[in-house]
């Protein structure tokens, strides 16, 4: 908004940019589930599901949009990339501002361990090692986190039954 301005300035998103951005995150989503789960999460038939992708219907209820997510946590990412945004779980959010210090940290213990003045020179010696332990395991579960989270994000996931 411009000081002084009571008036908002727009987006500049498109309607056709924004259904091409739901389109395409849907259709990931269809991928991932098939169409029959994919309008089940949603509530719709696949019938209106089909509209959607067909035309027929321009856009969707976004609470419809934001249950996509149960089928495939990337639904809504094109969206929000045309808003210049990103999605980011609470607990993924929580967790992504603990990752730099751990690694920060262990970091400055190698540099530390690995310089030529160290008590090893560039090599490492059990003590350095014993005493860059705690950062050592931090970061790895840290990492094995990231991990789990990547192979979750790839997995399919398995259609609920109905009934």
């Amino acid at each position: 908004m411009q000081p002084g301005s009571v008036v908002p300035e727009t987006t500049g998103v498109s309607e056709e940019r924004f259904r091409n951005a739901m389109i395409a995150g849907l259709a990931r989503a269809q991928k991932r589930v098939g169409p029959k789960a994919l309008a089940y999460v949603m509530d719709l038939s696949t019938k209106a599901l089909g509209n959607i992708f067909g035309g027929t219907a321009k856009s969707t209820d976004p609470k419809r949009l934001w249950d996509a997510r149960a089928a495939c946590p990337t639904a809504l990412d094109d969206i929000a990339d045309l808003y210049g945004c990103a999605i980011v779980s609470k607990a993924d959010a929580s967790a992504a501002n603990l990752g730099t210090l751990p690694i920060a940290s262990l970091l400055a213990k190698v540099a530390e361990a690995e310089s030529p003045d160290s008590p090893g020179g560039v090599a490492k010696t059990h003590q350095e090692l014993f005493d860059m332990e705690e950062h050592i395991r931090a970061v790895h579960a840290l990492t094995g986190d990231w991990i789990e989270r990547i192979n979750s994000l790839r997995a399919p996931t398995r259609p609920r039954a109905v009934g």
